[in-house]
């Protein structure tokens, strides 16, 4: 990433056409320069495309060393703002907006249906997603807080944070956490020889209901909060919970009327295939803007339904290879921002402080692998699934970039939702808290599992194999 660096200060000309790292005076404030250094279009259009080349390397990297290339990604950022590289002017936050756009169109486009359908698969997928979730949110509620609180009264975390701010924090922890993201797992799979492509499915289904469910039962959670600390009483009001239902219902409506126009573009008006990634990421865009702009938090809803609505109706129009065209164009697309989102989020952390809170994201990880095994018992009960499939299925709770994201923009999202200044009610330190919580937990879920998963697979269906032959 030096290098990187380097390259970014050697293209922005000094006044007389110079470089600043040719003339030996600037040498010895190089510091100062980074720390000065502001973007211009062209140095952020070069960090983006230097971003994207390390993410192939990263990932060719990580997969000798048996682990995602992402998890190498944020560390590179985390240890690169060790630096005192100034990133004010880094648009952070519409980052982060336009890869969890993409990451959710993506996730609801690319499951099929069908195949469910025809496996029966579909309507335990949607129960474990619905149900499954809100168990899991209310289960990590509790946990998160008694645990948080835990933490503070004995190890010395958030000191001075009063009690009823780390339930809060519990609450945007739950919030972040309970999405599931199939992407986290691709790598996994790929480690996999004969991997089920209809277990890939059902995470995909319960990524794409599960970010519905996240952001509807947060906003519960927080009124919930607000209603037990009179303090902020003002803050709840029948607008307020007007402005909710009516997000959900323009994010929901708006989805579904661009998800539709998408198809019909795609179906009339393109006149090759590679206009289809163009379309789809434009319609993302607009459905995100147009919602966001009507609700403040209605655009991830939009941009989720949009993908799903497409996903239905594309596929009953399109031929095979269309489809396959698309999802995979769409796929190097997600691949760019997942790189660009874990390197961005591990560059707006502090390393001393995400160490120092990694034991607490060990508890939250074990909260994680606690509740996975329940509600798959609960609600995923199919005589067409293998029982070395559902342990594999009880074993995995995907999480990944998705959730960093959200965690991340969780103060954004507090304000547009609820029209109050987060810096008011939650400290620095425990927004810090939060989010070097939720990373630290995605990051050992991701790392775990690439290591485990791939041998308990093998573990599984060797003695079903065995079984098999045993049998003939």
């Amino acid at each position: 990433m030096a290098m990187a660096l380097q390259l970014i200060l050697a293209s922005l000309d000094a006044e007389g056409g110079e470089s600043h790292l040719s003339r030996p005076e600037t040498s010895g404030s190089l510091i100062e320069e980074i720390i000065s250094f502001h973007f211009t279009f062209e140095s952020a259009l070069l960090c983006l495309s230097l971003l994207i080349i390390f993410s192939i390397v990263f990932d060719k990297l990580g997969a000798k060393l048996g682990m995602p290339g992402s998890i190498l990604l944020f560390f590179s950022g985390l240890f690169f703002h060790v630096s005192g590289y100034d990133f004010d002017e880094f648009p952070l936050e519409e980052l982060h907006v336009i890869a969890l756009s993409i990451l959710l169109f993506f996730s609801g486009l690319s499951f099929e249906s069908s195949l469910l359908r025809k496996n029966k698969f579909l309507p335990n997928s949607i129960y474990l997603a619905i149900f499954g979730t809100f168990i899991s949110m209310v289960f990590w509620f509790f946990y998160f807080g008694l645990g948080f609180s835990f933490f503070q009264s004995n190890f010395g975390y958030l000191k001075g944070v009063p009690s009823s701010i780390v339930w809060l924090a519990a609450v945007s922890a739950v919030f972040s956490l309970a999405v599931q993201d199939w992407n986290s797992f691709v790598f996994v799979s790929k480690k996999i020889e004969d991997f089920r492509f209809v277990i890939s499915n059902i995470f995909k289904v319960e990524t794409a209901v599960s970010a519905a469910i996240s952001v509807a039962v947060a906003e519960i959670l927080f009124l919930i909060w607000i209603a037990s600390n009179p303090e902020y009483a003002n803050i709840a009001n029948l607008s307020l919970l007007i402005s909710i239902f009516r997000g959900f219902f323009i994010g929901s409506v708006s989805g579904l009327i661009l998800g539709i126009l998408l198809t019909y573009t795609i179906r009339f008006f393109l006149t090759s295939k590679a206009q289809l990634i163009l379309a789809a990421v434009s319609f993302a865009f607009i459905g995100y803007s147009v919602s966001a702009l009507a609700v403040e938090q209605g655009g991830y809803l939009c941009v989720l339904i949009m993908g799903i609505t497409t996903s239905l109706s594309y596929r009953n129009y399109s031929t095979e290879d269309e489809i396959e065209f698309l999802s995979e164009q769409l796929e190097s697309l997600n691949i760019a921002c997942e790189a660009i989102l874990f390197f961005a989020i591990g560059l707006g952390l502090s390393p001393v402080l995400f160490f120092a809170h990694l034991p607490v994201a060990f508890y939250a990880w074990i909260g994680i692998i606690l509740i996975r095994p329940v509600t798959v018992s609960l609600f995923f009960r199919s005589d067409s699934v293998s029982i070395e499939e559902k342990k594999l299925l009880a074993s995995w709770s995907p999480k990944g970039a998705i959730s960093m994201a959200l965690i991340v923009t969780a103060p954004l999202l507090l304000e547009d939702t609820f029209g109050i200044k987060v810096s008011e009610i939650l400290p620095e330190t425990s927004t810090t808290f939060m989010s070097d919580v939720v990373c630290g937990a995605v990051l050992i879920s991701l790392a775990s599992k690439a290591f485990v998963v791939p041998r308990l697979h093998k573990s599984l269906f060797s003695k079903l194999k065995s079984s098999q032959i045993d049998v003939l």
